[in-house]
């Protein structure tokens, strides 16, 4: 089934990004963890990969044109594949895809409860926890490089 691939956020601050590069082309194969666009930002360019495997079905922004975050960026699927209903907007197929999202989200976000909710009776008040933050879609640990406040600094 094909999917729909969005201008992704590249940075907490980016609203918009433009596609300085397409390094793969409408018909070619796409394997999860190729390049396939390289992406200007506010801050710096960076290298998009894919996260799907199949062909390139579509690209709906162009080398140079600009877009905001979660705009139709490309479509993955299998060769050959009809995707007018994703291009024309289908409201049925949209709508079952933002409620897995919706669903994966609220998830998430019961986790996260039950987690504070058991690390909470242990922690004074006002005190916040911060975890590790997920940068990429594909990031799955971190390394602290340097600290640039100190314990007892005001954040």
């Amino acid at each position: 089934m094909a999917e729909i691939v969005n201008m992704p956020r590249l940075s907490d601050t980016m609203e918009e990004g433009v596609v300085a590069a397409w390094l793969k082309k409408v018909g070619d194969k796409v394997e999860e963890g190729d390049i396939l666009a390289e992406i200007e930002t506010d801050k710096a360019t960076m290298e998009f990969e894919s996260f799907q495997n199949g062909t390139l079905l579509h690209i709906g922004v162009q080398e140079g044109e600009t877009a905001p975050v979660d705009q139709l960026l490309c479509i993955i699927g299998e060769e050959g594949e009809d995707i007018s209903s994703l291009l024309e907007g289908d409201s049925s197929s949209e709508a079952s895809e933002e409620t897995k999202v919706d669903a994966d989200s609220k998830e998430e976000a019961s986790s996260e409860d039950k987690e504070e909710s058991s690390a909470s009776s242990d922690i004074p008040d006002g005190v916040v926890i911060v975890n590790m933050p997920r940068l990429s879609d594909t990031m799955e640990e971190g390394t602290v490089a340097s600290w640039l406040k100190q314990e007892g600094d005001t954040v």
